[in-house]
């Protein structure tokens, strides 16, 4: 089997500047923030973004100008308030939006997973979203003689980016029982290369004690990395709680463009490694708090 385990650098680098980016997220949880952070270090351009529910990540990018187009049913940090920069590039017109729902996100990218034209839903009938979205979605009559139905157009993304537990070196990737969001079922499915981050890498033995727990076969992906707390600041349930202070911390500088531009040199671009990184988020302190020993680190 081809060895895919290599470096942050070498991975993003797989990613071209106008792409579109499908990106596992769910506001406060699971987001591959390691390799956001090194999309951001590398300046890419003009991305676009795909999203279940988008975070901080989204925020980040759009504070670094690495996005200009998003499809997605919504972006929030949740108890933590809306994603500032995210909003201001929205309202300037830098980025632009095609909001949909998360049925309708999950019927586009089960389309393409399938290698189909599209997929049928009723979740959105009676939204204005088929009216702003015609391009992608149309009104079908029922071959079968039922009601109408929604054809949503295939989406497939250039690369999606993914965090998991454990992978070995041909890239077989392992999830530890979890909520598992859809997004991480169909996002790399549908995408045309996979780029995945993981907790730690093991032996291929290691994974084959518990084959129940692979999600993606090694033939599936490009690239992973071994990235521990590469989630952070979101959560990676059971290793990790999200990080509630760093997200106060980023909610209060993202309101302000110059201490925006701070906190992002101090705790994206200067780091460099996941070591300094982690230091400057806080170092062992930081780590007991979210749940998990200085030891470990």
């Amino acid at each position: 089997m081809q060895d895919k385990l290599t470096t942050l650098h070498a991975a993003i680098d797989k990613v071209s500047d106008g792409d579109i980016v499908a990106l596992q997220n769910m506001a406060t949880q699971a987001a591959p923030m390691a390799l956001v952070r090194e999309l951001i270090r590398q300046q890419k351009r003009d991305l676009g973004l795909v999203v279940l529910v988008g975070g901080m990540a989204v925020d980040w990018l759009a504070a670094s100008r690495c996005i200009d187009r998003l499809i997605g049913a919504a972006v929030t940090m949740e108890q933590f308030g809306l994603c500032q920069q995210y909003r201001r590039a929205v309202e300037a017109g830098r980025i632009r939006v095609e909001e949909i729902s998360e049925s309708v996100l999950n019927a586009r990218l089960g389309a393409g997973a399938r290698n189909l034209p599209y997929l049928p839903t009723r979740g959105a009938i009676g939204t204005d979203l088929i009216r702003y979205d015609p391009e992608n979605l149309k009104l079908l009559d029922d071959p079968f003689g039922g009601p109408p139905v929604l054809a949503c157009r295939a989406l497939k993304p250039d690369v999606a980016l993914i965090h998991a537990h454990r992978a070995d070196r041909c890239g077989n990737i392992q999830y530890e029982p979890t909520a598992m969001w859809p997004d991480i079922a169909i996002m790399p499915k549908a995408a045309r290369q996979v780029i995945v981050s993981v907790e730690e890498i093991v032996d291929t033995e290691v994974l084959r004690r518990r084959p129940e727990r692979t999600i993606l076969p090694g033939f599936m992906v490009d690239a992973v990395v071994e990235v521990p707390y590469g989630a952070h600041p979101t959560s990676f349930y059971p290793a990790y709680r999200y990080d509630d202070e760093m997200h106060r911390e980023w909610a209060a500088a993202a309101r302000d463009d110059d201490a925006c531009a701070a906190w992002l040199e101090r705790c994206v671009l200067d780091p460099a490694d996941q070591r300094q990184y982690l230091a400057a988020a806080g170092g062992a302190p930081m780590l007991d708090r979210i749940g998990t020993s200085a030891e470990t680190a």
